[in-house]
């Protein structure tokens, strides 16, 4: 029996949708970059090609199919067909729409279920309408069968109501702690989740299991997470001085969120020294203990910049210098007046004078990102760059501007070792740095037994002022300048610094 009129024209549009279809699929694989896949493309085909045969067929230009197997053949089509349209709409309106656009959370799971559910109630409606079956009697399946098939599927249902529960809390990519197990979440299926481990193993997880089980979920809802180290400083330096220093290491350290800063506090008076607690925040969790390491890394170098000690839990033994400290003192000394040697406006010191101030010297270390001096801080202290790059920042107008880069050999802070002016900008380490430092008690001396250095101190300031005059001006030009002081000026201020104007 031929299809009637009707069944032709149903079959030319559903081509033609089937052909609209197939674009899109174009559109979405080569426009959008979208991963369709080989077999949403096959479905795509065969549905076209089932729908062209059975338009050449009640066209009458090839034999008719066979009455028993045209209605297959329509209701595997038309099935086709509401499959593809369906995926279409996940990729085209459900991931593109309300997941890139809207940034509304819809887990896999629940998009997967969506194309199941409507492939089925499409099944169900192209059985009555095409076969002519009666689904009532196919959804009345015998009361002992539905029991004992849930019974069967009890533990699979579980799990899928479980992931569709758990895909509300926990997504791919976020930090998670479950069933004692810590890593990153790489997929949540409708059976179980897959998290991979800091050791790079991957550990699948029953879905039902997970939900009856603590869930920590270490980057939602807030991505920040809080880290605590454990440091022990000597009792003769002042609790107070070292939270500073430990919150400023922290601050300092890549990786380290700016907000909420480090906070540091006394935790406990122990035998061999005081134990503090450094707390700060970060952002990546997956660095978190390289992250706390650097901080640690930072705490030392600060620490020994300040001379705070990290006691040992012995008894210290103080014995007499031997013969190789005594050497390597003499070698540090020479290193240092070889960095002195090398600054031009420290070239008006003999030899006697050089080694006076190179024995009271002190090197220091910084880490990258460490303030080494702060603009407009009270200062008293000359610094050699030995080894590394440092910044050099001044601020202007609630800006801070870049205005020159420091390396081997540089030297900063004359200006606050001779007259106790305040730091003119700010010098940040860049890399590593190592510095020479020289303070005004060692110049002191100097000037006291010579007090004809500061006018050549003070004509050597004069001209280096001047010359750096010009960096400032042209980053804040609003900044009022002291550029234009003379000689004399600078000489009459070291002499008040040092104490050595009535002499």
């Amino acid at each position: 029996m031929p299809p009637s009129g009707g069944d032709h024209f149903g079959i030319g549009v559903s081509l033609t949708f089937g052909l609209l279809f197939l674009l899109f699929l174009l559109y979405l694989s080569v426009v959008r970059r979208k991963k369709i896949g080989l077999g949403l493309y096959a479905a795509c085909l065969i549905s076209i090609l089932l729908m062209g045969l059975l338009e050449l067929t009640e066209g009458g230009f090839i034999s008719w199919i066979i009455s028993a197997a045209h209605p297959w053949v329509a209701f595997v089509a038309y099935l086709g067909l509401v499959f593809v349209f369906l995926k279409i709409l996940d990729l085209g309106l459900i991931e593109d729409y309300f997941i890139a656009k809207r940034e509304l959370y819809i887990p896999h799971v629940l998009r997967l279920l969506g194309v199941i559910f409507g492939l089925g109630l499409a099944a169900l409606l192209l059985l009555r309408l095409v076969l002519d079956v009666n689904v009532l009697a196919l959804i009345a399946v015998p009361t002992v069968a539905t029991a004992v098939i849930g019974f069967a599927l009890k533990d699979v249902i579980a799990r899928f109501a479980s992931g569709l529960e758990l895909g509300r809390i926990i997504r791919v990519g976020d930090w998670v702690t479950l069933m004692g197990k810590e890593g990153v979440i790489t997929n949540v299926t409708l059976n179980y989740v897959t998290i991979k481990t800091l050791g790079w193993d991957y550990v699948s997880l029953p879905n039902d299991a997970v939900s009856q089980t603590e869930i920590v979920n270490h980057s939602r809802p807030e991505g920040l997470t809080a880290r605590t180290v454990v440091i022990e400083a000597g009792y003769g330096h002042p609790p107070m001085l070292v939270n500073s220093v430990l919150m400023a290491a922290a601050a300092a350290t890549p990786g380290v969120a700016p907000h909420p800063a480090p906070a540091s506090f006394v935790h406990e008076f122990k035998e061999s020294g005081i134990e503090y607690q450094l707390s700060f925040w970060l952002t990546d969790y997956a660095r978190r203990e390289r992250i706390a390491g650097d901080v640690m890394a930072y705490v030392w170098y600060a620490f020994k910049r300040h001379g705070i000690g990290i006691p040992f839990p012995q008894r210290v033994v103080h014995r007499l210098p031997s013969q190789n400290g005594i050497a390597a003192h003499a070698s540090e000394v020479a290193e240092f007046l070889t960095h002195l040697r090398s600054i031009s406006f420290l070239s008006v010191l003999n030899e006697a004078e050089h080694r006076r101030l190179a024995e009271c010297a002190e090197q220091r270390m910084y880490m990258p990102g460490e303030l080494v001096v702060r603009e407009g801080d009270e200062g008293s202290e000359f610094f050699v760059v030995m080894q590394g790059t440092a910044d050099v920042e001044i601020s202007a107008g609630g800006q801070t501007t870049k205005v020159a880069a420091i390396t081997t050999a540089d030297f900063f802070g004359e200006m606050s070792l001779l007259t106790g002016a305040p730091r003119s900008a700010t010098v940040r380490a860049e890399s590593p740095l190592t510095v020479l430092v020289v303070g005004k008690e060692a110049m002191g001396q100097v000037l006291a037994d010579n007090q004809s250095l500061v006018e050549r101190f003070g004509e050597t300031l004069a001209q280096r002022q001047s010359a750096l005059a010009s960096h400032r001006k042209s980053a804040a030009k609003s900044q009022k300048q002291e550029g234009g002081a003379g000689s004399r000026s600078f000489a009459s201020r070291i002499l008040t610094f040092f104490g050595l104007a009535g002499r």
